[in-house]
C-alpha cells in the first residue's frame, strides 16, 4: 500500500512539472509575439515620421527655389523675396527644433503634417503677392512694351515694303495676359505659368485711299522660341500673305473697314495649364495678307 501512494506521488509530480513547462513555454511565446508586434509598430511609426519629414524637408526646399526664380525683376519684389526666404528659414529652425524636441512620436507626425500644409500655404501666398507686384511694375512701366530689336526690324520692313498709299497700317498694340479660374472667371495675370489667354486690341489707322469693305485681319503671335503658335481645334490655320507666304496664324476676324480710325479686339486662349512660356512675345497683324503692324509683350 505504501510502494502503491509513492507511485502515485511520483505520478503526479511528472505530471505538475509537464504542466509547468507547457504554461512557461505558452508565456515565452506570448512575450515573444508582444515583442515582434512591439517592434513592428515602432519601425511602423519611425518610417511615418521619416516620410513626414522628408515631405517637409522638400517643400521647404521647392518653395525657396520657385520663389528665386523672380529674383533680380525689380527692387521691390527682391525685398518681397527677402521677406519670403526670411519666412522659409524660419520654418526650417522649426522643423529642426520640433525634430528634437518632440518625443511622442503620433504628436510629432501630426505636427509635422501641420507643418507642410503651413508651407504650402506660404508658398501659394507668395506667388500671389509676386503676381500682384508683377501687374503693378508692368502698369508702372506702361501698358505699351518697348519693341524689340525684332520689332523694330520688322517695323523698318513694314516702312520700305508698303507697295501703295492703301495698306491700312495698325499701331497701338496693347496685350492683356489672363488666368482662366476653375470657375470660368478670367484675372489679369503677368505669369507665363498661371496664363491660358492673351487678349490684343489695336487701333487700324484711317485711310482715305483705301476702299471700304470687310477686311481679313489675322494676327500672328511668335513665342520666345520663335515657334508661331496657334491651336486648329480653337480657329487657329493658315493665310497667305500678299508676296505668297504661307503663316500660321492665332486668330482672325472679319472687319467692316470704314475708312476712319476703329479699334479691334482678338484672343488666343490654350485649353491647358503651362502652354505659355516665359519671355517676349511678338505679335503681328495683317490685313488682307499685309502686314499692318506689330508690337511685343513679356510674360515673367
Amino acid at each position: 500500500m505504501e510502494t502503491k501512494n509513492t507511485e502515485q506521488k511520483k505520478s503526479n509530480k511528472g505530471t505538475l512539472w509537464i504542466v509547468l513547462f507547457l504554461l512557461s513555454a505558452v508565456m515565452n511565446i506570448y512575450q515573444w509575439r508582444n515583442h515582434t508586434t512591439m517592434i513592428n509598430n515602432y519601425e511602423q511609426r519611425v518610417d511615418t515620421l521619416v516620410v513626414e519629414r522628408v515631405n517637409v524637408e522638400k517643400e521647404l526646399s521647392d518653395t525657396k527655389a520657385e520663389l528665386e526664380k523672380y529674383r533680380g525683376i525689380s527692387a521691390n519684389l527682391d525685398s518681397l523675396l527677402n521677406e519670403a526666404t526670411a519666412q522659409l528659414d524660419a520654418q526650417a529652425a522649426k522643423l529642426k527644433n520640433l525634430t528634437r524636441s518632440e518625443r511622442n512620436s503620433v504628436a510629432l507626425n501630426k505636427k509635422l503634417q501641420e507643418q507642410l500644409k503651413d508651407l504650402q500655404g506660404l508658398r501659394d501666398e507668395y506667388l500671389g503677392r509676386i503676381d500682384s507686384l508683377l501687374m503693378a511694375n508692368k502698369q508702372l512701366q506702361g501698358e505699351k512694351e518697348q519693341l524689340t530689336s525684332n520689332v523694330e526690324s520688322l517695323s523698318k520692313n513694314l516702312e520700305t515694303t508698303v507697295a501703295t498709299a492703301s495698306v491700312l497700317k495698325s499701331e497701338y498694340i496693347k496685350v492683356k495676359s489672363f488666368k482662366r479660374r476653375d470657375s470660368g472667371k478670367y484675372v489679369e495675370t503677368a505669369m507665363a505659368k498661371r496664363t491660358h489667354k492673351l487678349d490684343v486690341c489695336f487701333d487700324i489707322l484711317d485711310n482715305k485711299i483705301s476702299k471700304a469693305g470687310e477686311k481679313s485681319v489675322y494676327m500672328k503671335i511668335t513665342e520666345p522660341g520663335g515657334k508661331p503658335i496657334g491651336n486648329r481645334s480653337t480657329g487657329s490655320s493658315t493665310f497667305r500673305t500678299a508676296s505668297g507666304e504661307e503663316i500660321m496664324y492665332a486668330a482672325s476676324a472679319t472687319v467692316t473697314y470704314t475708312g476712319a480710325k476703329q479699334n479691334v479686339c482678338m484672343s488666343y486662349e490654350e485649353q491647358e495649364d503651362k502652354k505659355f512660356p516665359p519671355g517676349t512675345y511678338l505679335i503681328e497683324i495683317y490685313v488682307d495678307g499685309t502686314l499692318s503692324g506689330a508690337g511685343s509683350y513679356t510674360l515673367r
